[in-house]
């Protein structure tokens, strides 16, 4: 295979083809965020620290009742 015609022969080339008088768009930039937007949310975070707190509360109760059981 021909390395030319892979990587070119150098006579016409992407870099000569670009308009150096072109405009070049302007991006607006970006508008700021809240502070509160993007994280988990109130709601999530106390589900999560409820449904935490139950399942202690249960593997407490359950390992109160194995140690009781054993030593009654």
């Amino acid at each position: 295979m021909d390395l030319d015609s892979l990587f070119g022969d150098g006579k016409n080339s992407d870099v000569d083809t670009i308009d150096p008088d072109a405009d070049v768009p302007e991006f607006e930039d970006a508008p700021e965020e809240d502070e509160g937007v993007g994280g988990i949310g109130w709601k999530m975070l106390t589900l999560f620290v409820c449904g935490g707190l139950v399942i202690t509360g249960l593997a407490v109760a359950f390992t109160v009742w194995v140690i009781e059981g054993l030593v009654l």
